[in-house]
This record gives C-alpha cells, structure tokens and sequence, in this order.
C-alpha cells in the first residue's frame, strides 16, 4: 500500500512536469553504494541498556536508482524525479562486553524524491550540480534472532538529499550524496537513519 502511494505520488509530478514547454527530458538509471548510519530512538536505547546489549550503528549499503531530469543542458537550474531502492548488508546485535552474536539486522527503503538541480561549473565543458531533494518514502527494518522468529517493521519515512552530481560524459554522471530518512511510525527503532555514498548514473 505505502509503496504504491510512492510511485503514485511520483507518477503525478512526472505528468505535471512534462506538460510544461520548452523541456528536454533526459531519462536515467544507476547504481549506488555507501555507509547508512542509524540514530536509535529512546526505546530502542532503554531495550538496548536493559538487556546489556549493542544494537549496530553501521551498514553498508547499495542500491539501484532511475529517473528523469527536466530542463535544457545549459540553464543553471535543472529539475527532477528520482526513484530509489535501497538494501543494506546484515550487521550483528551483540551481548554487551562480549564477542557474542544474538540476532543479525539490516535495512532496506524505498523513496520518490524531487531534485533540484544548481550548476556550479560555470561555462566549463561538463555540468558540475549541487544537488538537492526532498520526497517519501517507506523502510523497513528486519531483524533475525539467533532463537527466535524474525521479525520485520515497516514505517513511512520521509527523505532529504543534498549532494553534487559530476558529469564526465553526456551520458555518464558521478553523484555523492548524504541522504537522510525519518522513520514516523510510533515506537519505531530509529529516530533517523542515513546514507552517505554515492553512484554512477547512465543519462540516456
């Protein structure tokens, strides 16, 4: 229900965009990679020191990333729609002071977010971007004890992304970005999580 509310949402400001005059529209698609961290919400700290164990803070993460900018190639502000999935790897919830693993975590999102796109490369040859987005999205968080059932919560989270785009060809693209989500759902493990990374994106 959540994910289809997303790429509703998404599909909507596509179609408004491309009513509009005069646009060149260049789709594209990517893959990404990077470290998410994870700010933990009070509960989730008291259930950590209550039962004497470390919740991860790290993950690695990657994902796969497609889209459409607006706008012609030499204005300085540029539009856009990204759509993103996201998977992190398995990180270790472990018995405090004490090399023992009781459960495996890991995180994965979904978003729909509007870029802004600022050239800041001046009149050099390739476009340099200062990037930044906003939209929604949905996360979850799955959790694997060693002796018990897994478990899977699911939350609406909005996003926030800032970043730099560095065009090396009219079809290849180098992004880095830092890319903040906030979980909304009550009593949910985390307060925020983020991803500081990158990728490379092929604009058709």
């Amino acid at each position: 229900m959540k994910t289809n509310f997303v790429l509703t949402s998404a599909a909507a400001v596509l179609l408004s965009v491309a009513g509009a005059d005069a646009l060149e529209f260049r789709p594209f698609v990517g893959a990404t990679m990077g470290l998410e961290g994870a700010l933990y919400s009070g509960s989730a700290k008291t259930m950590e020191r209550t039962n004497r164990i470390d919740l991860p803070t790290d993950f690695f993460a990657f994902g796969i990333e497609t889209g459409v900018r607006a706008g012609d190639y030499n204005d300085i502000y540029n539009g856009g729609i990204t759509l993103s999935a996201t998977k992190s790897t398995y990180s270790s919830v472990q018995e405090k002071y004490a090399d023992h693993r009781i459960a495996s975590s890991d995180l994965f999102n979904i978003s729909a977010t509007y870029d802004n796109f600022i050239r800041i490369s001046g009149d050099k040859e390739n476009r340099i971007d200062l990037v930044l987005g906003a939209g929604v999205g949905t996360m979850a968080y799955h959790i694997d004890p060693v002796v018990a059932s897994s478990e899977t919560k699911w939350s609406f989270a909005p996003e926030l992304k800032a970043g730099m785009d560095f065009e090396l060809t009219k079809n290849f693209t180098l992004s880095a970005n830092i890319r903040a989500l906030m979980p909304t759902r009550p009593h949910y493990e985390f307060d925020v999580t983020y991803i500081v990374g990158g990728g490379v994106k092929y604009m058709f």
